[in-house]
């Protein structure tokens, strides 16, 4: 009686045990992959749970980390490539509200260095007139409506019209992350020289639209496919609209700054607005069909640059005081390709880091080696510091504590680096990772070769608003 007893419950355990191998076996189908093969750095356990959450939608979706992942402030996962099939509902893509950020860099001719000294011999008075370019454009945005879904073009008017494929009214433009004049070093097509170069350089996003759009795909993420979100006229608008609108803002700067360059008029504006033509442009946040025709796959990224769309160099954001670096493509004998050709990819690696890693309060760094701290603008430091005067004057008046406060702020601005104005006084941002040695032995991995170089735009003046 015992053994027959025993024997049902060793059949039950069994049959329970496989149970639970098809449920976990069954789960495991319905779940992505999470690729850690260019992750450089071992991940946190709420960047593991981000990266697992991202690929919870479908079994056909990819996650693949970037060097340069991390959490940000509202604990959202940066630094990755995600792949899905294009015909997944729409509601699996991790889409966030600064959708096609894009980093764009504007060649300035040289007449003898001239433009150079003209803008270092007294670089207080360049700094001021960035500001005053900042100012106008944040008062410009009282007078006229910033850039909305609602300026696309209407396609179903006549050809006879003469707003065809023109924007439906003027805008502004908004305060981009960073913008500012830049210079380098880099060597002539023929290599046996090297050249001093001056830059333009715009990063950001199109605020209003890029939240518009994200509301779009909120409410109809479940009623429509990947493929057809993407192929929808809104996407490849903004795309557009965001160069753009960093090309409207490098001629104002050209404009005010008195820079050599060439002005072309924007003719999808009403307005007959001035821009210029970029000479590279990275989108950092992008979103697009692979595959071929029959665009079978769909991509998106964050902090990273899709290979396939940039056409010379990539750009990477390193920091306001350090500016941008380019890694250069094969050099470019054939078309003036001002920071080389595309990388010689093999294999399927689709996408390229643009942006350092940025530690916050949230997402700390875990060692301090190779990292640039923020001195001074951290909100945690600034706190303690307003903490401890008011507990040293307790017994002062409101007016005294707020000079002291003011006082604080002012000692920040002093002992910021001289050739970056930040539009905010104190950041989330505790610290940097610098771009080391085993990062970019990492890029070497997806298709950067050190043979081709790495060029440093340095700052002369720069303004700054995500740092």
């Amino acid at each position: 009686m015992f053994s027959t007893q025993s024997k049902e419950l060793h059949s039950t355990k069994i049959q329970t045990d496989h149970a639970t191998e098809i449920q976990t076996a069954q789960e495991k189908q319905t779940t992505g992959v999470v690729d850690t093969r260019y992750a450089h750095r071992s991940l946190t356990r709420q960047e593991l749970d981000a990266a697992h959450n991202s690929v919870a939608g479908s079994k056909h979706t990819r996650i693949t980390l970037m060097p340069n992942h991390s959490l940000n402030m509202e604990g959202e996962l940066e630094g990755f490539v995600f792949e899905c099939s294009g015909d997944d509902s729409a509601s699996v893509l991790p889409l966030s509200k600064s959708t096609f950020s894009t980093i764009a860099i504007y060649e300035c001719r040289q007449e003898c260095g001239s433009v150079y000294q003209e803008l270092t011999k007294d670089i207080v008075a360049t700094k001021a007139k960035l500001n005053t370019i900042m100012h106008a454009i944040q008062s410009t945005q009282h007078k006229i409506d910033h850039l909305k879904m609602e300026c696309m073009p209407d396609m179903e008017l006549s050809n006879e019209s003469p707003y065809f494929f023109k924007d439906q009214r003027s805008w502004c433009e908004n305060t981009p992350c960073k913008i500012g004049i830049y210079h380098c070093f880099m060597r002539t097509t023929a290599q046996n020289t090297r050249e001093h170069k001056i830059f333009i350089v715009v990063s950001g996003y199109c605020r209003h639209a890029s939240e518009e759009l994200y509301n779009m795909w909120l409410d109809t993420r479940h009623d429509i496919t990947v493929r057809q979100f993407v192929n929808c006229a809104e996407i490849d608008w903004l795309r557009k609209a965001t160069l753009r609108h960093h090309s409207r803002l490098a001629a104002r700067v050209a404009q005010v700054l008195h820079l050599n360059v060439d002005f072309i008029e924007d003719v999808n504006s009403v307005d007959g607005a001035n821009m210029l033509l970029p000479s590279t442009s990275c989108v950092t946040r992008d979103i697009m069909l692979t595959g071929g025709i029959t665009g079978c796959n769909v991509v998106y990224t964050c902090s990273a640059a899709i290979m396939e769309s940039c056409k010379s160099g990539i750009t990477f954001d390193c920091y306001a005081s350090e500016g941008f670096w380019i890694f250069m493509g094969p050099r470019d004998t054939g078309s003036y390709r001002l920071f080389g050709n595309e990388f010689r990819v093999t294999g399927k690696n689709l996408a390229f880091p643009t942006n350092a890693v940025r530690y916050n309060n949230f997402f700390p760094a875990r060692e301090q080696t190779n990292t640039v701290t923020m001195h001074g603008r951290n909100k945690r430091e600034v706190e303690r510091e307003t903490y401890s005067q008011n507990k040293e004057d307790s017994e002062d008046s409101e007016d005294q504590m707020q000079q002291v406060i003011q006082q604080f702020v002012k000692a920040i601005d002093e002992n910021a680096t001289n050739n970056v104005i930040y539009g905010h006084k104190v950041t989330d941002v505790t610290a940097f990772m610098f771009p080391h040695a085993g990062f970019v032995d990492v890029l070497c991995q997806l298709g950067f070769d050190r043979n081709d170089g790495i060029i440093n735009l340095m700052p002369i003046v720069t303004y700054c608003t995500d740092e």
